[in-house]
């Protein structure tokens, strides 16, 4: 019998927190779906939680890693290809959700839905509310995330996620597999370590509507380990990079964008432009070059802006 769900738990070094993400899984009111198990050869003990559910009726495969594939894209990739469902849920392995997770957003979806996610709460490493979603879309005017929603794929784009990236956690979304062609995991994608979601998200929502459901239903957990954790110079640097690459893409190969992409990319020019002022060469240590990346980057948004500007 094919399942309705195909939900996948890719999981690298996050044993204090997979029990729970477990428990919230196979705990849902929704109980049509299979299970996909993925580790990425971890170090910290992880395999001995996941072993104990190898033999469970809902757990369709069980794949360790016997090295590390440099990629959590690699592992969505794979689990995507064994999924039988007719929806896909990335249930990361560190956050944890409502039981009533899947129940809720399966009412939401209609034939013209492709996509559809939850408002999320951030939390740390034992469960304590740090930021409410509903915040980080606060700059827009409406905030259309105070109330459920249904929108096409492109003027969500356009309006809202060529901006920034508005579905912030693959745990509070779940899709139609059907939606996933072979390219979409192009090199692009397989390389970022940060954006790497946006950009998947960007790519299948152009070939549907996008629903949302203002209850807070997903726990986006933020701790020491987590990747998109921008606390280092290197990580933001590597985020602001993989951003540029982002918004590149799709703004030359979809022709994406507007006023307000046109605003933003300014905004993030001149950011960029305060950034590298303050480096300093000796920060590279030895490296070839003296000029900061950052000059580099900035160059390259400034005549991206100019060039889009003049198709205005």
């Amino acid at each position: 019998m094919i399942p309705k769900v195909s939900i996948l738990i890719p999981n690298y070094n996050h044993k204090p927190y997979l029990q729970q993400r477990l428990d919230t899984v196979f705990g849902q009111t929704f109980q049509d779906f299979e299970v996909i198990l993925l580790d990425d050869a971890s170090t910290d003990g992880s395999q001995e939680v996941l072993e104990r559910y190898r033999n469970h009726p809902k757990v369709a495969h069980l794949i360790m890693n016997s090295n590390n594939s440099g990629s959590p894209f690699k592992q969505w990739q794979k689990g995507i290809d064994l999924a039988k469902g007719e929806y896909i849920w990335i249930a990361e392995s560190d956050d944890y959700c409502e039981l009533s997770f899947l129940e809720s957003l399966l009412a939401r979806m209609n034939k013209e839905t492709g996509i559809c996610y939850s408002q999320s709460i951030d939390v740390d490493e034992s469960g304590k509310t740090l930021l409410n979603r509903i915040d980080y879309t606060k700059e827009f005017d409406p905030n259309i995330w105070k109330a459920d929603f249904e929108i096409s794929g492109l003027e969500f784009i356009e309006k809202y996620f060529i901006i920034k990236s508005v579905i912030p956690n693959a745990s509070a979304v779940i899709f139609r597999r059907k939606l996933v062609h072979e390219s979409i995991f192009r090199k692009e994608l397989l390389k970022m370590k940060m954006c790497g979601d946006w950009f998947f998200w960007l790519q299948i929502t152009l070939e549907t509507n996008v629903g949302f459901l203002a209850k807070d239903l997903n726990y986006f957990r933020y701790h020491g380990k987590v990747s998109r954790n921008h606390t280092t110079l290197k990580k933001k640097k590597q985020r602001l990079i993989e951003e540029g690459i982002t918004r590149s893409f799709f703004l030359k190969n979809y022709n994406l964008g507007n006023k307000s992409s046109e605003k933003y990319y300014y905004k993030k020019w001149f950011r960029l432009h305060q950034l590298s002022s303050i480096l300093k060469p000796s920060f590279y240590k030895g490296k070839l070059f003296k000029t900061s990346i950052f000059t580099f980057i900035n160059n390259f948004l400034f005549f991206k802006v100019r060039k889009y500007k003049s198709k205005l």
